[in-house]
């Protein structure tokens, strides 16, 4: 799963391909959480890319509580095409998730110990596929994302079973296109980044709150 990520800088590859500059509004973020709004690039019918800031945890457009999303803060490659929860997200309404890189936890025991992983060209930006919705209900509306994980790749699987779905540059037009063909989109699902993409090191116990933020959270204690 991806359960918590970093977003501190938004690369000039992914402003170039937007077509502006930094949002005003934007901030740097190192210990993003599920029930926190994030920033996405989204484009919907008859409109050009945008960059948004969303609420994570997918709120289906048909739900009747805000409380769904935090059991969708992740959607499986495997079956989002045919679970309701997500499948008209998937058909319709895909975003690229903006992150500087994530955590994950590996048990020792009864201890687990937090890594942080990143791109290893630091210049470079970690682009998660994800999906989008809108919900309206009781005079609230909330747009909201859920992020796209797949099996491990070698890099990974020392430390979990399961990483974020990281598009290639060559996917991002397609990906977020609403129009797009969805063989296409399914062959995307297929092509994850490969193992030689990330980086990653142990960071201390204090990201393990949500409630903490700053880049002590990355702070390296060692390699793996």
């Amino acid at each position: 799963m991806c359960g918590r990520f970093s977003l501190n800088q938004i690369p000039d590859s992914i402003l170039e391909f937007l077509g502006f500059g930094l949002p005003e509004s934007f901030q740097e973020r190192f210990n993003i959480a599920p029930a926190e709004n994030s920033w996405v690039a989204l484009q919907e019918k008859d409109r050009k890319p945008a960059l948004q800031e969303l609420y994570w945890g997918l709120v289906p457009f048909w739900a009747k509580e805000k409380s769904i999303g935090m059991r969708a803060i992740n959607a499986r490659a495997e079956s989002v095409a045919e679970k309701p929860m997500f499948r008209e997200a998937y058909q319709k309404r895909r975003c690229l998730v903006l992150a500087s890189g994530f955590y994950e936890w590996r048990k020792n025991g009864k201890e687990k110990i937090p890594y942080y992983f990143s791109p290893k060209n630091d210049r470079e930006p970690l682009v998660f596929a994800g999906l989008w919705d809108d919900w309206n209900e009781k005079n609230e509306n909330i747009r909201s994302f859920t992020i796209i994980t797949t099996a491990a790749n070698d890099f990974m699987k020392p430390i979990h079973d399961r990483m974020p779905l990281i598009l290639k540059p060559e996917f991002w037009r397609k990906w977020i296109a609403p129009d797009a063909g969805l063989s296409e989109i399914d062959k995307i699902l297929e092509q994850p980044v490969g193992n030689d993409v990330l980086q990653n090191w142990e960071v201390g116990p204090y990201v393990n709150n949500a409630a903490h933020e700053g880049a002590c959270c990355i702070a390296r204690i060692n390699f793996l």
